[in-house]
């Protein structure tokens, strides 16, 4: 089901074919509860088979983004002793690659709009998203080996896609601190705006990726997506493949017209 919290951990709210998950802890930076994890889980599968999603902006209420995992709660694990504290991490860290999984999953555009701080496992939204806007007071923290711990979270699958292999290796063995002008200049940010302009912004941009032809616009992301993995003769063969499928989709009828026409599209998927 596609819905808030019940404690109101994380908001969610619909408009026009956009999904906006708010993070909402301000109080506690953001950082994403235990209990809040299932339910998370759920909301990206649900919107996986829902085709009135065609977008998800991701945010945080209030000045930071998300603190990531719930760190405060560690301060119970130390109290246990060391094999109750391994099974109990091996018990929780499955619920978390489910999450990492569901997001990562879903084929349709995500967009995160980073105030403040993106740390731990918060950093994974900002990293698997398409399109990252922030403002001047984003900051990437890779800060795992602070508390003694290797990154989580499915940060070492997207990092090195993002700022490529050794620089990831270099962010995270330097447990290093990224500014919003660093991240724009390495790719974690795609673009910069002002405090008050940020919302709007990332609307507006999650918007215009909503109303593009669905069908062509998954199976470019999935081409992406695949292609480090493929020779370049699989890469042609399903690009070919993908050319044949979106022509004969009524979203390409009208993306013709309204180019002969001179005006914008209006794509049946998106209607």
């Amino acid at each position: 089901m596609i819905a808030s919290a019940e404690d109101e951990s994380y908001l969610v709210e619909r408009t026009k074919g956009v999904l906006r998950l708010s993070f909402n802890r301000p109080q506690f930076g953001n950082a994403i509860p235990k209990t809040a994890v299932p339910g998370l889980t759920q909301l990206f599968h649900a919107a996986q088979q829902d085709s009135s999603v065609r977008c998800i902006l991701v945010r945080g209420e209030g000045k930071i983004f998300s603190a990531g995992g719930d760190v405060a709660g560690f301060a119970q694990s130390i109290e246990q002793d060391v094999t109750e504290r391994q099974a109990d991490f091996a018990r929780r860290l499955p619920l978390a690659r489910g999450l990492v999984e569901a997001i990562a999953g879903f084929d349709r555009p995500i967009v995160a709009a980073v105030r403040g701080a993106a740390a731990g496992a918060g950093l994974f939204y900002p990293l698997v998203a398409d399109y990252a806007i922030g403002d001047e007071s984003a900051t990437f923290v890779f800060a795992h080996q602070k508390v003694g711990l290797s990154p989580d979270g499915g940060v070492t699958a997207v990092l090195p896609q993002v700022v490529g292999v050794r620089m990831a290796r270099t962010l995270l063995l330097t447990a290093a601190k990224v500014d919003a002008q660093e991240a724009f200049r390495l790719g974690i940010l795609h673009r910069i705006v002002a405090p008050d302009a940020l919302e709007e912004e990332a609307m507006k941009i999650a918007l215009r990726l909503a109303c593009a032809p669905q069908h062509a616009i998954t199976r470019a992301k999935k081409l992406v997506n695949d292609a480090s993995g493929q020779s370049l003769a699989e890469i042609l063969d399903a690009e070919t493949d993908g050319i044949v499928a979106c022509v004969g989709d009524p979203d390409f009828e009208e993306g013709v017209r309204a180019f002969l026409e001179k005006r914008n599209a209006i794509f049946p998927s998106t209607r």
